[in-house]
């Protein structure tokens, strides 16, 4: 059965994490790897409880672990690791990054998130859903990330039917707070439309477009980076999706 397994990932820009960018780029790996490999053990059928119980549990788990052995990887490659053996030493927050990942199957919408960033499924009927609610545990621009203690229990996940499909929308955060906030009415417009878009004018298009406005919407704004990934799913009744990144 195919699948489609996407993953979007944002480096934290502090001086205190100069290998974020590689971080962010491990992330994305790490995670659609992942979600690949539990597409593929359980690629027999639709999804049942079980199964997402298990994604719940074993997705944050065995992304986090993934990413740490990349970094491992990375760092001894770059000849540097660490002011001693121990991995639990080595400096991870050199590679942080914020993470969200998305597996769309025959039958189910699965997503995890650490960091902040939003993810947005928007209807055939132009209804929003935003599945993973904003992280209220940090304060201002502070953020979760996979470089951070137990990192695996920071995760937050959501299974959703995929039913009637819709546009499937993650953006890093620079995209939101360009914004009044990711909840808010002017977001809720600005992904709306942007699904509306796609519907008309078909995925390829919009991407081709979409990176003069992420630049127009920085420069006015955030003044941040952006990346939003985009996959359009059909209803159950239609198997084909398509997906696009911009950045």
């Amino acid at each position: 059965m195919p699948c489609i397994a996407a993953a979007i990932a944002d480096g934290h820009g502090d001086c205190r994490h100069d290998r974020s960018g590689t971080g962010s780029a491990l992330a994305t790996i790490a995670a659609v790897d992942e979600l690949v490999a539990f597409h593929r053990n359980h690629c027999d059928g639709a999804l049942g409880p079980s199964e997402r119980t298990e994604f719940r549990a074993d997705f944050p788990r065995r992304t986090s672990r993934r990413w740490r052995e990349a970094v491992r990887a990375d760092l001894e490659r770059m000849g540097d690791t660490g002011p001693s053996s121990d991995p639990a030493s080595l400096p991870y927050s050199r590679y942080g990054s914020t993470l969200i990942a998305a597996l769309v199957t025959s039958d189910s919408i699965l997503l995890g998130q650490i960091g902040d960033g939003d993810i947005v499924l928007v209807r055939p009927d132009g209804s929003v859903d935003l599945p993973i609610p904003a992280d209220t545990s940090v304060l201002g621009t502070e953020t979760w990330s996979l470089s951070s203690r137990d990192a695996h229990l920071l995760f937050r996940t959501a299974t959703l039917d995929r039913g009637d499909g819709g546009v499937l929308i993650a953006a890093t955060d620079g995209v939101s707070d360009s914004f009044d906030t990711s909840s808010g009415e002017e977001f809720t417009k600005f992904v709306r439309s942007l699904a509306a878009r796609v519907r008309e004018y078909g995925i390829e298009s919009v991407a081709r477009s979409m990176a003069g406005w992420l630049d127009r919407y920085s420069e006015m704004a955030s003044g941040d980076d952006m990346t939003i990934i985009l996959v359009c799913i059909n209803g159950t009744k239609g198997m084909e999706k398509t997906g696009h990144m911009v950045d």
